[in-house]
């Protein structure tokens, strides 16, 4: 198995194009079982995945802890993204906090327990607007960098997809990496920030909630799982639009589709689908051997974006108005 690597934007960071994260194995929101976290990281070690998502928040810090705990024998092999900015130590797991003092301290905690002293890539975690542009952030994370405590410094946009003005504004001020939800169905704000190939891009939720893996159809309606947070009628709508496609239009496994779509874009570093177990270690990491789509196929997922996906990708968008 061989597994491609791609450039972070500008930077001298390289990583592999298939990431996994440790949100969908150190909690049991997405179907994983969790005592087996260790084996799934190794495994992904094994198969040539140098990247991986994590922030302190995951698991109050269990998905660094597990990190460290698996991954420090090859620290200088492997490229760790983290985040910090919820101060879930207050007891309030919803609460945020940017100051100076809270991100130094964070970043400190982080480091002990991922069991190094730098980070590849640190993140501010779900900013809003008017912390993009605070200028003492922003120095704060360069600061950071400068003192060797990280190597590339970025914004993480959520929870929800959208986020179009934060992401630009991160960008503009400086930050030399985002993380954000791209998919085939929901496309946008995506596309607008890949056309900044400067910067380094992680894909996460590439699957749209798991609609466009059809390995998972039949745990769409598991109301305990994390997908159970996305509106149902907007699953329902979006599965019944796919399906009518794949009836029409033999293809290969959608989850495969789906993640050739998103590595078509070579401003994409690294996309991070939702690995719960060694069998999605193996099938995801597989499709980094395959070529990215040719430019009929991409023409027909566009013209089925147009004609049938895009208003469910602009309902998507609308979610973040929620929290703001």
């Amino acid at each position: 198995m061989i597994v491609k690597y791609r450039r972070v934007g500008n930077t001298e960071l390289e990583v592999s194009e298939i990431g996994i994260g440790t949100w969908s194995i150190i909690t049991d929101w997405w179907g994983a079982e969790v005592t087996k976290a260790e084996e799934v990281l190794r495994r992904a070690y094994q198969l040539g995945v140098t990247f991986y998502d994590t922030a302190d928040y995951y698991g109050q810090g269990k998905g660094e802890e597990i990190l460290g705990k698996t991954l420090s024998t090859v620290r200088d092999k492997v490229v760790i993204l983290t985040k910090i900015g919820y101060n879930f130590y207050s007891g309030d797991h919803r609460k945020q906090d940017f100051t100076r003092d809270y991100l130094e301290e964070a970043l400190s905690m982080s480091l002990k327990r991922l069991n190094t002293d730098y980070v590849d890539v640190l993140m501010l975690h779900n900013p809003r607007l008017n912390v993009i542009k605070d200028v003492e952030v922003y120095e704060t994370m360069i600061e950071f960098k400068r003192d060797g405590k990280a190597r590339v410094v970025g914004v993480a946009l959520g929870p929800t997809l959208g986020w179009r003005e934060e992401g630009l504004q991160a960008i503009g001020m400086g930050y030399e990496a985002l993380e954000h939800i791209f998919n085939l169905i929901e496309r946008e704000p995506g596309l607008t920030f890949l056309q900044h190939s400067g910067i380094g891009h992680f894909v996460r939720v590439p699957h749209a909630s798991d609609v466009l893996d059809e390995e998972r159809w039949e745990m769409l309606s598991n109301k305990k799982l994390h997908r159970a947070l996305k509106d149902s009628a907007w699953v329902l709508k979006a599965l019944e639009e796919i399906k009518n496609y794949l009836k029409e239009h033999p293809s290969p496994p959608l989850y495969q589709l789906a993640i050739q779509y998103i590595l078509t874009h070579n401003a994409v570093s690294s996309v991070i689908p939702n690995m719960t177990s060694v069998h999605d270690v193996e099938r995801f990491t597989r499709l980094s051997e395959l070529e990215v789509l040719d430019e009929e196929t991409m023409r027909t997922l566009n013209t089925l974006y147009e004609k049938k996906l895009k208003p469910l990708n602009l309902e998507s968008e609308e979610e973040t108005l929620a929290y703001k």
